[in-house]
């Protein structure tokens, strides 16, 4: 079961019936796409529309970027998000280099 759903979008999980259930968090708690659900996917919530189109705006989110991340699987979601963590991590480890006095 885990394999199927990880070969789904967030599209295709609210179509099976996965992501159907109100948001019942403050729009500054909600994650990104609980934003984009909400606001343009037609996801009920217990917060109003002008609460979750502050935050929205608040962190620079447009309706291009919902569309994309609605549509991106969750393995590719996933990958993105190891490789961006190992690029961060070996970043940081390149800036905590010791200096050597010659």
């Amino acid at each position: 079961m885990v394999i199927a759903l990880s070969a789904c979008s967030h599209n295709q999980a609210t179509q099976l019936g996965m992501r159907g259930s109100t948001v019942n968090v403050y729009a500054q708690g909600m994650t990104n796409i609980q934003l984009c659900e909400t606001l343009y996917y037609g996801r009920s919530t217990t917060q109003t529309q002008a609460a979750i189109g502050a935050e929205f705006n608040r962190r620079n989110l447009s309706k291009s970027w919902c569309d994309e991340q609605y549509k991106m699987w969750y393995l590719e979601r996933a990958a993105k998000s190891l490789l961006a963590a190992s690029e961060a991590k070996s970043d940081a480890e390149a800036a905590v280099q010791p200096v050597t006095m010659d």
